[in-house]
């Protein structure tokens, strides 16, 4: 168990899958290892996840090193990502199976709305360091396109959704998008990866209500500060902590995260915290805003020096 857990933050319902024990034989088993401080658990919800405490003493060490010796020879290492990946199977499927909307749904309407504020939108362009590429990951149906798509040259809409991208391509149709590029793609897609670096990056990479639906948050993030120039930004919207049990339902893999938690996945993908910036909402579970900044200047390639001719 101080193995696993050492592996993966898991709980006790992935443990019991991995041990092929019940969860409350594995509840049993866990609570004196929680009550000697070897486990330490965090609440999402109703649920409970436990993870290995990093400082042990020898005689844990050791115990540790053969528990993870044990479970890399009976291959219940290996089956961890598995099993953490199925966390986001509710979610997978509600985007796949969603159905196309109706060309007079309300949402369209206030697109039609949104015609007469595009265009001033891009006064803001000049007062940002870098206004080259912007990558929304996790687009959706395109609801932040009309914001990026006059502020930026080029805008890449990421989603793994192809019911949800077909939604964004009715929104960009209609409000007229012209340089709204849609991938049907992960974060950590190589090819979307390629296509970014050839641009140079990144200005702007934005994570809006998408990590409470993934099953590593820290991944991807690390992924999505991948695609970033130096200078460039990443903009994370989510929800704060709430105990509504009812959007597991929905894909929701977590119940928000605590504000500290988002700063570390910031540091831990290596960007510089932003100085916080409150999020007016009237949405409910609330929401929060992190911004990350790449190391290093941004600017548009026409800022970087031409190579003269020979």
């Amino acid at each position: 168990m101080l193995a696993l857990c050492d592996a993966e933050e898991l709980t006790v319902g992935e443990l019991a899958l991995l041990l092929r024990e019940s969860q409350p034989q594995v509840t049993r088993k866990t609570q004196p290892l929680r009550d000697a401080g070897l486990l330490h658990e965090r609440r999402d919800g109703t649920r409970i996840l436990l993870r290995t405490e990093t400082e042990r003493d020898p005689v844990v060490a050791a115990a540790l090193e053969a528990g993870r010796s044990l479970c890399l020879t009976e291959g219940r290492l290996a089956k961890v990502p598995a099993i953490v990946a199925q966390r986001e199977e509710t979610s997978r499927k509600l985007f796949a199976e969603a159905q196309a909307r109706p060309a007079s749904s309300p949402e369209l309407a206030n697109d039609q709305s949104l015609r007469r504020l595009v265009p001033f939108v891009s006064l803001l362009a000049p007062i940002l360091p870098g206004h080259a590429l912007a990558v929304d990951v996790g687009t959706g149906e395109g609801a932040l396109l009309p914001l990026l798509s006059p502020i930026y040259d080029r805008v890449i809409a990421v989603d793994r959704s192809a019911a949800r991208l077909a939604r964004a391509a009715e929104r960009i149709s209609a409000l007229g998008l012209p340089n709204v590029r849609l991938r049907e793609a992960a974060v950590d897609d190589t090819n979307l990866a390629q296509e970014v670096a050839r641009a140079g990056g990144a200005n702007l990479v934005t994570l809006v209500r998408v990590l409470h639906h993934a099953a590593r948050p820290q991944d991807v993030v690390i992924s999505a500060q991948r695609l970033l120039r130096p200078g460039g930004h990443l903009v994370v919207v989510d929800y704060l902590p709430h105990d509504d049990e009812s959007l597991r339902e929905h894909g929701h893999v977590w119940l928000g995260f605590e504000p500290s938690k988002l700063r570390q996945f910031l540091e831990e993908a290596g960007l510089q915290e932003v100085a916080p910036v409150s999020l007016r909402s009237q949405e409910q579970p609330a929401l929060q805003l992190a911004v990350g900044r790449m190391p290093g200047r941004d600017g548009d390639d026409s800022d970087k020096p031409k190579k003269r001719k020979s």
